[in-house]
């Protein structure tokens, strides 16, 4: 194996639904973090205007915003469009003064990414990029790497997946993960639609992004799961938000109901698995012997794990679900928010996983095949 090409330390991204986190291996937090979106001008600009096609991550500000067509190219796990997903990854190289040429890059995936999306993203860091070595991390089990420990379940509750993933021993049990398309996306939607009963309309993909930070910034979830009239009670109770433009909305029950639909899907039409049932269900699958050690090492992680409350609600959810003599324990580390892109800057940055590498001549020569091959 050519030593020279782990002579620069490696580039480690963290794919989000909603941001994207890269730094360099061996860091203890990343150096770039961004939300992971594509700005369109909606209108057209004047020769005078310094206008570009395109605005990425932290190019578009609160002030620009406005006048762009937001876009997501990741979502779900999934990457909807490969050209835009290709802006996002040059935007992460050029603010990383990272040469993709010079350094091996591993990439956090989902537990169920398919393998024609791998082959595909393949193909774009070696032939387009000329990438020296790549690899994929699942995101679950490199963050519980991170926290230290090598048995536990992960539960990751981002922007539009949460997915739960026990791991034994270092071993991740892949036929008892989980996963159910609800997460902070829909908690913004539904914070959307019940400030549209109160007369507010957001209706723009710039205006989302508004909706979006005020329930980062006001959303929270209660102990235990409330009944109609406290949230009457809370309709009393007026909470002033500041817009950009300076002008104010009132949130009351709203910031309160809202990520209720994490906990009661149901209760708002939709027919999924609440986050509680996933979590629950991963660990009921596995083997009767193994589960007594995962019911005491939950670890939390994701951006929506990081709302007001969430840890608190989700115990006392789970333990409803679960066999009244499991003891229930859920860890929510403070940087839970960069976990898992925690977990890649240190697996790539041991010795013993040059090995793991998938080299740039090894998909050449077997293609597919090398990944499936190289993988945790």
């Amino acid at each position: 194996m050519d030593n020279d090409i782990f002579a620069n330390n490696s580039i480690v991204i963290d794919m989000g639904s909603s941001q994207m986190k890269a730094g360099f291996g061996g860091d203890d937090k990343p150096k770039l973090i961004f939300n992971s979106y594509i700005g369109r001008p909606k209108y057209k600009a004047l020769p005078v205007a310094n206008s570009q096609e395109f605005y990425v991550g932290n190019q578009i500000t609160d002030s620009t915003r406005g006048m762009m067509k937001i876009k997501y190219p990741y979502q779900r796990g999934v990457i909807k469009d490969m050209n835009e997903m290709d802006q996002l990854w040059k935007y992460t190289f050029q603010e990383l003064h990272g040469n993709p040429k010079e350094c091996p890059i591993l990439l956090t995936e989902p537990p169920y990414a398919s393998q024609s999306q791998k082959v595909e993203i393949a193909k774009q860091f070696f032939e387009s990029y000329n990438c020296p070595a790549l690899f994929f991390a699942v995101s679950g089990v490199i963050s519980l790497f991170a926290s230290g420990k090598t048995t536990g379940v992960i539960l990751d509750v981002g922007d539009t997946v949460s997915q739960s993933i026990p791991i034994y021993e270092g071993f991740y049990i892949q036929h008892s993960a989980q996963r159910v398309d609800l997460a902070g996306r829909d908690v913004t939607e539904n914070l959307n639609n019940l400030l549209r009963r109160t007369g507010y309309t957001f209706t723009t993909t710039a205006e989302y992004e508004i909706i979006k930070k005020v329930k980062e910034k006001r959303c929270f979830l209660s102990p235990a799961m409330i009944g109609e009239d406290k949230f009457q009670e809370e309709r009393k109770i007026k909470d002033q938000y500041m817009l950009p433009d300076n002008s104010t909305i009132e949130l009351s029950f709203e910031k309160q109901r809202a990520p209720e639909i994490l906990m009661c899907p149901e209760k708002y039409g939709l027919e999924l698995n609440s986050i509680p049932e996933i979590l629950a269900n991963s660990i009921q699958k596995v083997d009767l012997d193994l589960r007594k050690p995962l019911y005491s090492e939950i670890v939390l992680t994701g951006g929506t794990s990081m709302m007001q409350g969430f840890p608190e609600r989700l115990i006392g959810e789970v333990k409803r679900l679960v066999p009244k003599e499991a003891k229930v324990k859920i860890w929510a580390p403070p940087e839970r928010i960069t976990l898992s892109w925690q977990g890649g800057s240190i697996l790539s940055h041991l010795a013993s996983f040059k090995s793991m590498w998938i080299l740039k001549k090894e998909f050449e020569d077997e293609g597919e095949r090398i990944l499936i091959k190289k993988q945790l």
